[in-house]
């Protein structure tokens, strides 16, 4: 008996298996799916206009209007029905992970419009796949050796891991580039209050001139403020939604000087002027972080480069010696 062959053809089977499950799932969603928009479209047309034409004593023919639609069809099928899949998926995700999450999505600006449900579908997603590779690559249980098992846990450990590692990449960029910005911002803050503008109006100033992600909060901020929500509350909100430490104190501080009738503008100059020698520390650190950083890829592949420049020419001689 060829055990290969039949090693081949079980492979292939469980692959078939494999892909055609989700497409068989993915079928009976859209049939459901289809049949159940029918039948809500058939009880409102007998609810509406069924009886007004049973009351109507002359009927008069109706113009049919066509459904704009926009979008392909690949649009509107697959990715439609991939997006309730995930919506379904989501369903499940644990309270507590899914108020982190959302945090954490919302500091990241909600990338690809993925909110907490979407994203614990997506990894689940991964990790699933990180499974299917191993045991692919361990289908051969007769033959298993140390490498291909080694490969099945790395695969899967980085297929639970790398969304995580991406959303928390996103979140600190964010943060660190809104850090970076806000003494630029509170030098515009100070210079529009000293020229005689309000708080409110100079947060505005600045969100319609900057397009950066701090600009987009204060338009954010100047938004809530226009639909009725107080100042304190809106950039309480801020704070919140960012979580850049900076910011929150800088926040703190403006609210505490609302309270007692301080001057937004010595306020704001105060700030920039203590944020700015804040950055040069910040920027003299990481310089100081570098040599040691460093210490590695010259180990790896600058120093063995020089033994092999260094040392090459003599090793001949010292071979002819012994």
């Amino acid at each position: 008996m060829n055990f290969d062959l039949i090693d081949t053809n079980l492979f292939f089977i469980l692959l078939g298996v494999i892909v055609a499950i989700p497409g068989i799932g993915l079928a009976i969603f859209g049939i459901f799916t289809w049949l159940k928009r029918a039948n809500k479209i058939s009880i409102r047309l007998d609810q509406f206009v069924a009886t007004e034409f049973q009351e109507a004593s002359i009927s008069t023919a109706s113009q049919i209007i066509p459904r704009e639609i926009s979008g392909s069809l690949f649009s509107r099928t697959i990715i439609s029905w991939f997006n309730k899949f995930l919506y379904f998926m989501g369903r499940f995700t644990p309270e507590r992970m899914a108020i982190d999450m959302e945090h954490k999505l919302t500091i990241a600006r909600n990338p690809a419009n993925l909110h907490a449900g979407k994203f614990f579908a997506i990894r689940f997603l991964v990790f699933l796949a990180g499974i299917i590779f191993a045991f692919l690559a361990n289908r051969d249980f007769k033959n298993i050796n140390t490498s291909s098992v080694v490969i099945g846990f790395l695969a899967v450990g980085m297929c639970l891991v790398l969304p995580v590692v991406w959303l928390n990449g996103r979140v600190q960029s964010r943060q660190n580039e809104i850090q970076r910005g806000l003494p630029d911002a509170l030098d515009m803050l100070s210079v529009c209050a000293s020229a005689g503008l309000a708080f409110d109006q100079s947060m505005q100033k600045i969100s319609n001139l900057w397009d950066t992600e701090l600009g987009l909060e204060f338009k954010r901020v100047t938004q809530e403020m226009e639909m009725g929500v107080s100042r304190t509350i809106a950039l309480k909100n801020m704070s919140n939604r960012l979580d850049v430490n900076d910011l929150s104190q800088f926040i703190s501080i403006i609210i505490q000087a609302e309270k007692i009738g301080m001057s937004y503008s010595d306020v704001l100059h105060n700030q920039a002027l203590q944020l700015r020698v804040l950055r040069q520390l910040r920027a003299r650190e990481i310089a100081n972080q570098l040599p040691g950083k460093i210490i590695i890829p010259v180990i790896l592949f600058i120093f063995p480069a020089l033994l092999a420049v260094i040392l090459g020419p003599a090793i001949p001689i010292i071979m002819n010696v012994f």
